[in-house]
Parts: C-alpha cells; structure tokens; sequence
C-alpha cells in the first residue's frame, strides 16, 4: 500500500514538473494567445460598453461634465495597468480649449399648419413630432423660443464662385430657414469635391443662414455637436417625415425638388406657407477644454522602443439633445476594444518590439477635435510613429472592414494576415483616398501624414439614434474585432522591416 502511494506520488511529481517546463517553453505566439483568452472576452468587452454607455455620462459631450466622467473611467484602467503616462507633464491628459454647449430638458420643436378659419381668415393648427423619430435638438443652438414662417433654401449654400446661391430671390429675415445637408454636388472629382467643400460644413450652414437674417433653422441631418455657436441663433435637426409634412399643400413634393436641385444644379427655394416653433434651453460654457488621454505599453526591443503603433478611438459622443443617447457602437464599441487589447498587451507575458500607445480622443463628433489637436501638437515624434489604427464602431455587424490610407498599401497586408490567422470573418478593404470633409479620426490622421487606417465592424448598428444602445452590440463581433485589432497591432510591432508599408508617393 505504502509503495502505492509514493509511486502515485513520484507520478504527479513527475508530471508537475513536465507541466511547469512546457509552461517555461511556451512561445510568443502562446503567451499572446493565453493574454488573449484571458482579456478579450465578449463579456468583459459589453462589460466596457455599459459602464460607458451609462446615464450618468450624459451622453459624453465634449467639454462636459458627463465627458469628464468617461475621461476618468479611461484614465482609470490606464492607471491599474500600469500603462506609462503619454500626456502632458507626466499626466495621461493631453487638453485643450473646447467651448461646450449643453443643451437641457425643456426643449422642444413643432409645425403650425394653416386652415381655413372662416371670416377669421386663417387659424395655426400645431403639429408636435415625437423626439428621435421626428426632431433631435441642435447641438450648438443658441438660447431662445422663436415661431416664425418656414423657408425652404434648399442646401443652405450661397456660392458666387459655382454660379449657385440657394438664397437668392427669397427673403429669410426674421424667418426659419428649412435646409437639407451637404450640397447638390454629387461629383466624386476631387477637383469638384474641393470646390463644395467649405459648403457641407455644418458651421457654414448656420453661419449663412444667421448672415442672411433668418432667427431659426429647421435642419434634415443626423445631429452632432459639429457647429459653431451662436447666441442669438435657434435650430434643431428633423427627420423626413417632418420635411415630407412641411411641404404638403404646397405643389411640390420633398423627394421630386431635391432630385430637381440635383439634376439641374439649380436652386428650388420657396416660402413653405407654414411655421415652426423651437425652443432650445442652451448653455455656454466658453471655457470648457477637451481631454485626449494616452497611455503607452513600452517595447520590449532596445532598438525598437522608440517607435510607436497607436490605437485611438474617440470616446466623446452628443451629450443630452435633450435627452440621452447611449452611442454604444458610436463609439463605446471602439472604446471597448481599445481598452480589451490595452489589458492584454499590459498583461501578457511578453511584450510587443514596438511600443503601443492608446489614445482615447476627444471631440471627433464636435468637428475632430481631439485628433486635429494632436496632429498640430504631437506628444510623440511624427516620424517615429509606424502606424496608427484607429477604431470607429467596432460592435454592430457580421463583417470586418477597415480604409488605409492610399499611401501605405502595406499596411492592408497586416490587417489580412491577423484576420486570415486568427479571426476568419469576412473582411473589406478599401483604399482611402480622403478628398472629402473628414469624417473620422482616422481622415485627420491620413491628411496629417500619418500612416493610418480605419477599423470597424460591418453589417448593423445604427448612427446618431436612441438605438445604437447597448442592446443593438452584437458580442461577437465585437470580440472578433478586438481579436483582430489585437493581432494587427503585435504583427506591426513586431514586424523589423524598416519600410514596414512599401509607401507610395
């Protein structure tokens, strides 16, 4: 009995022993694999999601209070996992002037129809619209109530130079104006872009229609906190139906006039016959600042640890307009992986050549803030950053899709190798070319000269609404994402090549 049990004994002896050598001979690739597996999870990830998605966030407008918040969830994680402080004066924050509107519960906006009121002439039967599906409020709008005549000007655009000026033969003073987003021009010329492009601004709008008299703007566009501020100037954003509504009775169709102004290149603007009434509760904070937050895991190869791979994602989204929206895959999603490759690379047991830098950016939706802020007033050298992966709704979808910068074709082959090793969902390439207004971090990167490309699910999700929320995250796509991210960045890292993309000029 007693040999029995010391040759039982001597066995798991043995075999402890066995185990802990395989464990010492583990390779790179198994000790990134077991960091991979034990951090990037669907869980933990929709775990980041909610927590950034939350109501006490306020939807986490730039410059504001509920903003602040996130900033210090981020610089939280940074903070318990050891990652080396990027920012300014040995902090994790890289901050800026950024003005900040908030926008309060109270608001509201509706359309007055005209009837036949008998020997009164006519009476004003007023219309209200459910928020979300019907108006959003205007991120930027000035402090006021206002009830006035509708004017359709069509683009909002007065351009002398392209022979086209949407406010010429009507009169909008003391009126609302009604205008579509972007403008007629549907060229992809780069020559034509460039021509229109000051045109779709936001800013541009608001800033024509304040300069040609009118007190209010009725705005079809997704809303966004992408506008200047004018005190003295109401507006709010309004979905089709509520355009659809507006030009009832008035001859003309919604649909019919805008394909007119395309086709012709020729304003259709006219008086609507109806009103609106908005009422934005707004308030200025000129003083509020915006907060970049990085992060940097240190190479672990001498020669190396001074050139940089950075992971951003923008962690702002539109505040309370005037209530909350989550902007879970917009951009909580992209947070969430950032944040999932942050812990792994931290906590693995070897560590990329090339030091990682994670960047969370603020201001992307008001006007790409952050990101331009960093390109004017880097914290790293220029030069030595390899590569920049920056991440935009990473959680809704079945597929993968990322657009690097047409300079740095190389940059694709990394991005096919981590999908096509370790991750096998279908994936969309795309060469960007950038002509039109940025859109993205990622845009104000390439333009920068940074070489850069955009990561992202496709397939689903849903953009500026109530319900990008967290239920609208798909897990798994979201964990497939942060797999790929994960793998892209450490072959990057690792990859010696001193002309890493094979850039064309």
């Amino acid at each position: 009995m007693k040999k029995t049990i010391f040759l039982l004994f001597a066995l798991l002896f043995t075999s402890s022993l066995a185990a802990q050598s395989t464990n010492n001979e583990l390779t790179d690739e198994e000790k990134y694999l077991d960091a991979m597996h034990r951090y990037i999870t669907s869980g933990k990830l929709l775990g980041y999601v909610r927590q950034l998605s939350d109501s006490s966030l306020q939807g986490r407008l730039a410059g504001s209070p509920g903003m602040e918040k996130a900033v210090g969830i981020i610089k939280g994680y940074f903070e318990e996992w050891n990652l080396i402080p990027g920012g300014a004066n040995g902090s994790y924050l890289q901050e800026y002037p950024h003005p900040c509107v908030e926008i309060k519960a109270g608001s509201a906006m509706s359309v007055l129809f005209p009837t036949p009121a008998g020997k009164k002439g006519v009476a004003w039967v007023t219309k209200e619209y459910p928020w979300a599906d019907g108006w959003f409020a205007g991120n930027n709008s000035g402090n006021g109530e206002v009830t006035a005549d509708i004017v359709y000007a069509g683009f909002g655009v007065s351009a002398p130079e392209l022979d086209y000026d949407d406010y010429k033969g009507i009169n909008v003073k003391g009126k609302i104006v009604l205008i579509e987003g972007e403008t007629p021009n549907l060229s992809g010329h780069p020559d034509t872009i460039a021509m229109w492009y000051r045109h779709t601004l936001h800013q541009s709008k608001l800033a024509n229609a304040a300069l040609h008299g009118a007190i209010g703007m009725l705005y079809k566009w997704v809303p966004g906190p992408n506008a200047l501020y004018n005190p003295g100037f109401v507006y709010c954003h309004i979905t089709e139906p509520v355009m659809e509504d507006i030009f009832l009775g008035t001859g003309r169709t919604y649909k019919e006039t805008v394909k007119g102004i395309y086709e012709t290149k020729r304003p259709a603007s006219f008086d609507t016959g109806k009103k609106a009434y908005i009422k934005m509760i707004s308030t200025y904070n000129p003083d509020a600042t915006g907060k970049n937050i990085l992060g940097i895991i240190k190479g672990s190869d001498p020669n190396l640890t001074d050139e940089y791979i950075m992971i951003s994602a923008h962690l702002d989204h539109l505040g309370m307009i005037p209530w909350h929206i989550e902007g879970a895959n917009d951009n909580n999603a992209s947070s969430a992986a950032l944040l999932g490759v942050a812990e792994a690379l931290s906590k693995a047991v070897v560590k990329p050549k090339r030091s990682i830098v994670f960047m969370s950016v603020d201001g992307e939706e008001a006007g790409l803030t952050g990101s331009t802020f960093y390109t004017q007033h880097p914290v790293l050298p220029k030069e030595k950053m390899i590569a920049i992966l920056n991440l935009e709704q990473m959680g809704a979808g079945e597929m993968l899709g990322a657009g690097y910068g047409y300079t740095v074709p190389g940059l694709a082959t990394f991005l096919e190798k981590a999908n096509r090793s370790y991750v096998h969902r279908r994936l969309i390439m795309y060469e960007d070319t950038y002509r039109t207004r940025p859109r993205t971090d990622g845009a104000v990167f390439k333009k920068a000269g940074y070489p850069c490309a955009d990561l992202r699910a496709v397939g689903g999700g849903y953009y500026h609404h109530p319900k990008d929320n967290v239920e609208s995250i798909n897990p798994e796509i979201l964990q497939s994402a942060t797999e790929w991210l994960y793998w892209a960045t450490i072959f990057i890292a690792n990859e010696e090549s001193p002309d890493l993309f094979l850039r064309k000029e």
